[in-house]
């Protein structure tokens, strides 16, 4: 048993020494500073790739060794043109730092190596922050062309709302480029297919069920278009007749009719259920059915409807005289039909 103890005691011993000895061997204890190395000239606006630089250091074990660089590591002003000091800040545990020279070059130009795929658009609507197919390249001071990253350009002068050519102006490092689009308005809308009900009868509120309504723009194919009441003028669900019906949508109209039916008389299908009252009890309705009978236009048109109770008007019940066949009317839009009721003591 001890010397399986021993054993045991002396291989954990020897794994603590390999990962000490390990540690050691990865620990920086400085940098070269006389070694840094780096790209003499950097294009103004871009950066420093980190495999461009050459930091040695030297580790607790004293080997000697070329230490990782990433992109957080590098400091310096890449917008400012001329020489400038770049700082290399390396380590995990102790962070160190070593600096070079390098000269930012000026941007001189920029240019539309490639003009955006989509030069076209629809008045209202944005495009692509992408701008796909688009390419910028710029110019630098004794470092020739380059393709730049759209994301660090500012693009504006866009206006979509604004019908007509546009300049869009692209800006980057000080200097700028354009290239031209143009935003059309909407030439015309059209009803597609009216709405399901063309028939109404008094009193209805309009029901735009079925309506189909499509924008026309210049190059572009049509568009069905979302219309809600707000996009509707014309009607007036209390005047008979036929009405136009018109859709406004950016400025553009169309229109389509409907018909509000004239009620030409009313019918009282079934009266109160209610029929004798006492002296001063008041008038029940529950139970009546009214039907209204409607024509349009074209004589021929005609249509039925019952009639809701609370369009229905009351008059000639008089609760405090007895008697029978006491006549009440009813009337709905001019139109009269009556029943009659007993009042007993």
């Amino acid at each position: 048993m001890r010397n399986y103890k021993t054993i045991w005691v002396t291989a954990l011993a020897a794994v603590i020494a390999f990962l000490v000895a390990g540690c050691a061997s990865t620990r920086l204890d400085y940098l070269e500073e006389d070694t840094v190395s780096g790209p003499k000239q950097v294009r103004q606006g871009q950066n420093i790739n980190p495999r461009d630089i050459t930091v040695w250091g030297i580790y607790k074990d004293g080997s000697r060794k070329v230490v990782a660089v990433g992109n957080g590591s590098i400091n310096f002003n890449s917008h400012t043109p001329g020489p400038q000091v770049v700082k290399v800040r390396v380590g995990i545990l102790t962070s160190q730092e070593v600096s070079f020279m390098t000269e930012v070059m000026a941007l001189r130009t920029l240019t539309v190596a490639s003009p955006p795929r989509d030069v076209l658009f629809k008045a209202g609507t944005d495009p692509d922050p992408t701008w796909p197919g688009l390419e910028i390249r710029g110019e630098w001071d004794q470092m020739g062309s380059d393709k730049i990253d759209l994301s660090y350009c500012e693009l504006t002068g866009f206006m979509k709302d604004q019908a007509g050519r546009q300049t869009i102006r692209v800006s980057y490092e000080g200097q700028t480029t354009t290239f031209d689009v143009t935003v059309v308005s909407m030439t015309a809308i059209r009803i597609t297919q009216a709405p399901e009900k063309a028939d109404y009868f008094q009193g209805e509120s309009l029901d735009l069920t079925g309506l189909r309504v499509e924008g026309v723009w210049e190059g572009f194919p049509a568009e069905q278009l979302n219309i809600t009441a707000a996009d509707i003028t014309g009607f007036n669900g209390n005047n008979r007749g036929i009405q136009p019906i018109t859709v406004t949508k950016n400025g553009r109209t169309a229109t389509f009719n409907i018909e509000v039916l004239a009620l030409s008389s009313i019918i009282i299908d079934k009266p109160p259920t209610k029929t004798t009252y006492t002296v001063g009890e008041p008038l029940d309705l529950t139970g009546i059915e009214v039907t209204g009978n409607y024509t349009g236009a074209d004589p021929t048109k005609r249509k039925t409807q019952l009639i809701p109770e609370d369009q229905l008007t009351v008059s000639g019940y008089e609760p405090n005289r007895i008697g029978n066949n006491q006549r009440v009317t009813i009337t709905v839009n001019g139109q009269i039909a009556n029943f009659f009721v007993n009042i007993v003591q």
